[in-house]
């Protein structure tokens, strides 16, 4: 594979022929370096025994450092030679280097000694350790940023908070009084007390930043932007949401979901009590989130990817996360599992449908509750979700910006999170049953339209941004993570603002060291949309009722929710006159006159069952009726048609073997083999397609049961080696294989793709998908092995091992 290198350079050895003619002869020098003239400079900047190359002219500039073959070996992303580009463009830009020659190409002075780059004509000094850093886009001021965002016609962006009142906000919500309260993940990526130097861990100091955060923020002169900023809680760990309840907030905070309190009314924490705790501690972007109100009173969270194995401090009962998603009843401490696995965010509509998403996923439709099957356990489904658009196109307005962990992927989706239908009708028909999904790496806030008819919730690119998006910023610091519906019936964007998203994790470790990775610790900045002319109303909360009668499913939330806290029974009859009201207002006024205790599920279900399809079966299971009119009909080829019809499993199904410490010298033998061998891309895909596309995919070739190939494209090569021939060295908790023995004795295993109350689904290698009852399950068992096979060696070359890789590591 050839390295990553700037479309406007153009291939010459003439300028370095004297002074390094067999290194010259035996690496090409980068396409970048021009003939006479190029002012171009063999320098040995990291003190690594290799000189690196710096050039400035009046068309470009650039530094290339020179990858030994002890490195190139370890990334995909470099060819032995001056491949790691650490910064590269146009003169004049913003990161653009001091002339070494004039448009004629004479000299101008410029030396390297003394560990820096010494201007002579300016007597500047430019050291080293700043020519090895990757500079990336400058950060904008909040004003400049704001007219950085591209808007549809029709609507106006206003600035309602920037830092210094906020830094590093991922979650907004607002309370009954309506201030805005800010989740803050300070301490991302590292969390309190890493010590950072370049992305090093254990090196130089911790931020006095580094640490996550809860503040409200108030709007004291009505003006529509908040002014006033005071501190709740600080010291968390990786935080990602809070929900309000009586006179407290949950905070989602590794390990742990607990309640906090201000108790004397200074708007600080000073009470903590631990609800639930065992969520797992794994990388920040995949962890334990939420919250989202649900219809039934009960609060929503998303999984993360991490799982865990949860106490539930109230009940004292024990619950394995899994695969699944979760909500809790804050009246009680019950914990109860929902379908999953939402990475971030898990958001429903005004009719009580869920969705969710991961970062290649445009959205999840949860159209099975958990709550039915566990009623129902003789229900056979193989999933609970459904995919709303396989889409993945994106349209950015920044600038094209190398990405640190995968390099080739543009204009595709790659981050997605939060997606959020918006409920109001402020947006009139651009905003009815329109779903905001965010979209950070690519600096943009996407549009999707949800259908209600089929099976299925499905949903399409909104007709206006046929070849554009709702927002896209100009700004490559814009990191959008949460897009949600304010009290106002505005559209409030959250904005991170950080200049590296990427996790170092999946960085390569020679990028890491020079980039600033908490580049932005100290900004933030949250933005309200709306139509032009739009006057902004309060956000305050007053008479409940008439605020469940609002057309805004911020404020019927907070009503609900203030009214069961309150246990209003007297609130009843005032609502009941709600029922003859548009469908979102009379489907959350039936299902709070059911928790105050002035209906029945059955009377729910049957007021509820007209509203069909937008309810489905969503809502109607909701109400915990026995009733078995639960799905219309385009939903039923959903499920088995019964449990005895549920394939057979033979016990000759493949099993996975007990790792192998003979794997190692394999590993070994092909790491020293195919290293020394170039790759041919072409050759590589037909390898791919006769050992792999079985259980991987590349772009849309292939099968996804393992990780899609491309999200690992850029990891060492000797690691991916290693992920070939032991595959059972390292095994990630999600791609772990799940091992179900039979009460008739028969043996299953396969990845774990979903599970529900009354059965699960294991993927086999190929794709297919045996779902098993649990009632037929003597022993369930999730092993510290891959579905992966080993013994690939019988079937693979070295060659065909660095063709292979070649392949993946292509654009």
């Amino acid at each position: 594979m050839r390295p990553l290198l700037p479309l406007f350079l153009v291939s010459s050895l003439a300028l370095f022929a004297l002074e390094a003619p067999e290194k010259l002869r035996q690496h090409p020098l980068p396409n970048a370096v021009k003939p006479a003239g190029s002012g171009a400079r063999l320098v040995d900047l990291n003190a690594d025994g290799f000189e690196d190359i710096v050039m400035s002219n009046p068309r470009e500039y650039g530094v290339f450092l020179f990858v030994p073959k002890e490195r190139a070996k370890k990334n995909l992303q470099w060819d032995e030679g001056w491949s790691q580009v650490m910064r590269e463009g146009k003169a004049g830009d913003a990161n653009s280097l001091p002339l070494i020659v004039d448009a004629d190409g004479r000299d101008l002075g410029v030396t390297f000694r003394d560990g820096a780059m010494w201007i002579e004509a300016t007597k500047q000094r430019i050291p080293f350790s700043e020519l090895l850093k990757v500079p990336g886009p400058a950060p904008r001021s909040p004003q400049d940023s704001l007219k950085a965002l591209k808007l549809k016609p029709g609507f106006d962006a206003m600035l309602v908070a920037h830092e210094p009142l906020v830094q590093d906000p991922v979650f907004i919500d607002w309370d009954a009084k309506g201030r805005m309260w800010v989740v803050e993940m300070g301490d991302y990526p590292f969390a309190p007390g890493e010590k950072t130097n370049d992305g090093s861990i254990g090196q130089g100091k911790v931020s006095d930043l580094q640490t996550g955060r809860v503040k409200i923020l108030t709007d004291t002169d009505g003006d529509g932007v908040y002014d006033k900023a005071s501190l709740f809680l600080d010291g968390l760990k990786h935080p990602t949401g809070l929900a309000f309840w009586k006179n407290g907030v949950f905070i989602a905070n590794i390990p742990d979901i607990f309640f906090a309190e201000d108790t004397d009314g200074d708007g600080k924490c000073d009470k903590r009590e631990t609800w639930f705790t065992g969520f797992t501690a794994g990388n920040p972007q995949h962890l334990v989130n939420g919250f989202c109100w649900g219809l039934d009173g009960w609060f929503y969270g998303a999984n993360g990817d991490s799982g865990g194995d949860i106490t539930c401090v109230k009940t004292g009962k024990k619950i394995a996360l899994g695969t699944n998603d979760f909500r809790f009843d804050p009246r009680t401490g019950e914990f109860a599992l929902e379908g999953g696995r939402s990475q971030y965010g898990k958001w429903r509509d005004d009719f009580g449908n869920w969705f969710g998403n991961n970062n290649s996923t445009i959205g999840w439709h949860y159209w099975l509750p958990f709550r039915h099957l566990e009623r129902h356990p003789e229900i056979v489904a193989k999933s609970v979700r459904s995919n709303l658009n396989d889409e993945k196109r994106v349209f950015p307005a920044s600038p094209p910006v190398r990405r640190f962990n995968q390099a080739s992927f543009v204009n595709t989706l790659t981050s997605g999170c939060s997606p959020m239908p918006f409920r109001d009708t402020t947006f009139g028909a651009d905003g009815e049953n329109v779903m905001f999904i965010c979209e950070p790496a690519n600096n943009l806030v996407h549009r999707e339209v949800l259908s209600y008819d089929g099976a299925s919730i499905t949903t399409q690119r909104h007709p206006g941004d046929a070849e554009s998006e709702f927002i896209a910023s100009q700004d490559n610091w814009f990191r959008p993570s949460m897009a949600r519906t304010g009290p106002d019936g505005a559209l409030y964007i959250v904005d991170m603002y950080r200049l590296v998203l990427e996790h170092p994790e999946w960085i390569p470790a020679e990028i890491a060291k020079g980039l600033d990775l908490r580049g932005g610790e100290d900004k933030g900045r949250i933005y309200r949309i709306a139509r032009t002319g739009t006057a902004k109303t309060g956000t305050t909360m007053t008479d409940p009722i008439d605020a469940m009668a609002s057309s805004n499913g911020w404020r019927r939330d907070t009503a609900q929710r203030l009214l069961i806290e309150r246990g209003d029974a007297a609130a009843v009859p005032a609502l009941k006159k709600l029922l003859t009201a548009t469908p979102a207002v009379r489907i959350q006024a039936a299902f709070t006159i059911m928790q105050l205790g002035g209906m029945t599920p059955d009377a729910l279900h049957a007021a509820l069952r007209p509203l069909a399809p937008q309810v489905r079966a969503a809502v109607l299971t909701a109400t915990g009726t026995s009733s078995d009119e639960v799905f219309i009909e385009v939903e039923k080829p959903l499920l088995q048609p019964s449990p005895q019809q549920a394939p057979a499993v033979a016990a000759a199904l493949p099993v996975i073997t007990n790792h192998n410490p003979n794997r190692q010298k394999v590993v070994a033998q092909y790491t020293t083999e195919a290293v020394k061998l170039r790759g041919d891309a072409k050759r590589g895909a037909a390898v791919f397609q006769k050992a792999c596309m079985i259980c991987h995919k590349v772009g849309e070739l292939g099968i996804e049961v393992g990780p899609d190939l491309k999200t690992v494209a850029t990891k060492p090569r000797e690691q991916l080696i290693e992920a070939i021939f032991d595959p059972n060295r390292a095994v990630e908790q999600r791609n772990a294989a799940t091992q179900v023995t039979k009460k008739d004795k028969t043996l299953v295993v396969g990845q774990l793709a979903s599970e529900t109350p009354g059965n699960l689904t294991l993927r086999l290698p190929g794709g297919a998908e045996i779902v098993v009852l649990r009632s037929d399950i003597a022993e369930l068992k999730t092993l510290t092995t891959s579905i992966m096979p080993e013994g690939l060696e019988s079937v693979l070359t070295a060659q065909d091992v660095a063709d292979v890789l070649t392949f993946i590591g292509s654009k």
